[in-house]
């Protein structure tokens, strides 16, 4: 991180935090995750997925950080949390070929056994700071969020927090074709995904989620954080 790098993301942070209480949004950062466990609770009634599990991993201010969007009531309406892997040695292709089956959807339930992963080119090409992009939800039923831009405002603000707390050379994120297919990659301001990656088998059943994995290089990040803000809210 140089100094140059540290002014430039810190206005930015002021701002897309100020965007968010625009809308009607209450931001909200820590790093104990037994807490975001207690939040996704109350919030979407299901339990903390398996790469912020604090049972699991140990997590701390240094390697993740979660984010939480509460409304002017107080409700629960957005959450996203980002976690760092040293992947110096291993391509993240490498590492998903190994390790996929740490990564199911949340609440559901799956034949893991029978589930795959299929690494793209872009996925044989990241290494360094990896960090993973998961637990993303807004309800934008819980307030007035419908059509103000609040999935980028906040996506946004947690990729710029991602590059103050833990300087990743890469950001990546998985989600299912649907979900991909509406557009989320794009509103979330990703610029690259690799259809295809995963195919989560359902137990009991012959159907599979098919699985994207969306993806930024630091240098994406850079562009993607220079772009006018305010086109987000338009």
């Amino acid at each position: 991180m140089t100094v140059q790098d540290f002014f430039f993301r810190t206005p930015l942070i002021e701002e897309a935090t100020e965007l968010a209480n625009r809308i009607g949004m209450q931001i909200e950062v820590g790093h104990d995750f037994r807490q975001f466990d207690r939040i996704l609770q109350e919030a979407k009634g299901h339990e903390i997925s398996m790469p912020f599990d604090p049972d699991l991993h140990k997590l701390n201010e240094y390697n993740a950080f979660w984010l939480v969007g509460r409304t002017e009531k107080g409700e629960v309406a957005h959450t996203q949390a980002v976690r760092l892997y040293d992947m110096s040695r291993i391509t993240l292709g490498e590492y998903l070929e190994d390790n996929f089956r740490g990564f199911p959807p949340a609440g559901v339930p799956l034949n893991l056994e029978a589930s795959r992963y299929r690494a793209g080119p872009g996925a044989r090409r990241i290494r360094g700071r990896v960090c993973y992009h998961g637990e993303m939800w807004l309800d934008e039923t819980a307030g007035e969020f419908r059509g103000k831009g609040a999935s980028g405002i906040l996506t946004r603000l947690g990729f710029l927090l991602t590059i103050e707390k833990l300087a990743p050379d890469y950001i990546f994120a998985l989600m299912s074709r649907m979900v991909a297919c509406k557009g989320l990659p794009q509103r979330a301001g990703f610029m690259h995904t690799e259809p295809g990656a995963l195919s989560w088998k359902l137990a009991d059943s012959d159907r599979a989620i098919e699985g994207f994995m969306a993806y930024m290089s630091m240098e994406d990040l850079r562009f993607l954080l220079r772009l006018p803000m305010e086109e987000l809210v338009a």
